[in-house]
């Protein structure tokens, strides 16, 4: 009994009832979702942030998963709105010249480029991929590891996955907060400011807005939207803390860096702006309410099915 108690004790408590502490707030949106925001100074980076996070219950059948790749760059937001039955929709992964996206077994781009746009950085944006089979069968892994750009795009090619959106940098692969180590800790601003905007050190090592997606060992999804450039309100995070954010106040088994900066929106329903519900404050207009969303190609929305059978 006593070994038992010890064991129980030691459980982190956001296991059962999601992060707690000062700033915090739980919102129950549906069986199944849950919605989490944080407001204040993070004991993580010492700074303001705002977070904003959905937690899908990949156990419940009512709720599916979903990728979505536009034809065209468009809002978040309004896929969000035209899409029957969802319940929430953040945008996804980098350009589609760096990356994997694949959906409902079509690939949209696998790697095309060996560089990052015009530039002459290597492609990094896609050292791992989210996968999601039948709505609910979703893995986050770090294929990329070890492998060139040929052996990545080679590797993505034959996938048998139905559905990836492959990014970069892995955050947390199996417990192992892998993000605290893919910028060196010892580069500091002075050393960022001398390297291009896209180098990964740069990219990855200064704070932005964030969007991320994780999952649990007791299999729930979460996707995070971490707001930036808002001094002393919201100052964004780098990728290690980012990684350090989630392991202290969520520990997932798997995490996953998205695109982020002016693109990082996170839409819930019932939440945030009454007509879109973009519950963050993208920066793409720059004045800082929820209507600054940029267009982009690709999102993950979160889809009731119960009611909506067939969608």
């Amino acid at each position: 009994m006593r070994k038992a108690l010890i064991i129980l004790l030691s459980l982190p408590l956001f296991a059962c009832t999601g992060p707690r502490g000062e700033g915090w707030t739980t919102t129950k949106i549906a069986d199944g979702i849950t919605y989490y925001t944080f407001s204040g100074i993070d004991k993580v980076t010492g700074s303001a942030q705002q977070v904003f996070v959905i937690d899908q219950d990949l156990n419940n059948p009512k709720y599916e998963l979903r990728f979505n790749c536009s034809d065209k760059r468009e809002p978040t937001s309004d896929v969000y709105l035209r899409t029957p039955g969802c319940i929430a929709a953040m945008n996804a992964t980098y350009e589609s010249t760096s990356v994997v996206i694949k959906v409902d077994g079509e690939y949209f781009t696998c790697m095309p480029h060996d560089f990052v746009f015009t530039s002459n950085i290597p492609n990094w944006k896609s050292e791992g991929a989210i996968c999601v089979e039948n709505g609910r069968d979703v893995s986050i892994t770090f294929d990329g590891k070890g492998k060139t750009i040929e052996e990545r795009r080679a590797f993505y090619a034959s996938s048998t996955h139905n559905n990836i959106f492959s990014s970069a940098p892995m955050l947390i692969d199996d417990f192992d907060p892998v993000g605290e180590r893919f910028v060196d800790p010892k580069y500091g601003q002075e050393d960022f400011d001398k390297l291009q905007y896209e180098d990964p050190i740069r990219h990855q090592g200064v704070r932005h807005p964030r969007s991320a997606v994780a999952k649990t060992k007791n299999n729930h999804l979460l996707l995070v939207a971490v707001d930036g450039r808002r001094p002393a309100v919201s100052e964004g995070m780098s990728a290690r803390e980012l990684t350090r954010f989630l392991v202290k106040y969520f520990h997932p088994q798997y995490a996953l860096n998205m695109d982020g900066g002016g693109s990082t929106t996170l839409c819930v329903r019932g939440q945030g702006d009454p007509e879109t519900n973009v519950v963050n404050y993208p920066t793409d207009n720059e004045k800082y309410d929820h209507a600054g969303v940029r267009n982009v190609r690709t999102m993950f929305l979160v889809i009731d099915v119960s009611k909506n059978e067939g969608i």
